[in-house]
């Protein structure tokens, strides 16, 4: 920088925006739809596989991860990926022709609480009935949907090794966490905790009383990471082929 004062510095940085006053994602999703087919690296091949797909969903880009397609697609699901603001009126046409069987919502950077437009969308389907799935950001904006806020985490979550005890088996995985922002104990109203962070008890996945939504705030997809929870995909594929 050129500017050495201190004090000039210091107002510069008090008239910058907060990072829950910027929508991130405007920036960071996909300007035009696409579709993803391609399955998961095979290090024995040295290729990426091509699974076979049974059912196509589509996924909002919050900030998607390609390994999550890659993800989704091994578990014989062909991706739609759409921009962030896609209108929900399209997405429920597609599922009442049957053209979908779900939706995803992905991970994305920034306060979910400043996405209203996302938050009305999310609504739509949920009132729709239509089976989702929710990664990090995703996770959360399911929660707000629902009516339930965030928080912000005095301590984010961030790194390679973060241990989750899943409540049904009672077995511990090993995580992939990148997120500042948690939904609250009062979601329990509403969903099943599935989840939980053995670091700071808090949640880290649900499934929805209605059964046919759940969701996680880790990242199950890492690459590179630990896999130990990839199986959630296949658990919306479930649901999307019911």
């Amino acid at each position: 920088t050129t500017i050495s004062s201190k004090e000039e510095l210091a107002k510069i940085l008090s008239q910058a925006p907060t990072i829950a006053e910027i929508n991130y994602i405007k920036e960071v999703t996909t300007k035009e739809p696409y579709t993803h087919t391609e399955g998961k690296y095979d290090a024995e091949k040295f290729e990426f596989t091509k699974p076979k797909l049974e059912k196509k969903i589509v996924a909002y880009d919050f900030g998607i991860k390609k390994n999550i397609l890659r993800e989704l697609a091994s578990a014989g699901l062909e991706v739609e990926v759409v921009p962030a603001s896609t209108p929900a009126a399209e997405v429920i046409e597609k599922f009442t022709n049957k053209e979908i069987g779900g939706v995803f919502l992905s991970n994305g950077p920034g306060d979910p609480l400043i996405l209203d437009e996302q938050k009305v969308l999310v609504k739509s389907f949920i009132d729709a009935d239509i089976p989702m799935f929710g990664i990090c950001l995703g996770h959360q904006m399911l929660s707000i949907a629902h009516g339930y806020e965030t928080y912000k985490l005095k301590f984010g979550h961030h790194g390679g090794n973060h241990p989750v005890k899943n409540e049904a088996t009672g077995a511990v995985e090993i995580t992939a966490q990148n997120h500042n922002y948690n939904v609250t104990e009062s979601i329990r109203e509403v969903a099943k905790v599935t989840h939980t962070n053995l670091f700071d008890d808090t949640i880290e996945g649900l499934e929805y009383n209605c059964g046919k939504i759940i969701s996680v705030q880790h990242h199950p997809e890492a690459s590179p990471g630990p896999h130990e929870s990839a199986y959630i995909f296949k658990e919306f594929a479930k649901r999307v082929k019911a």
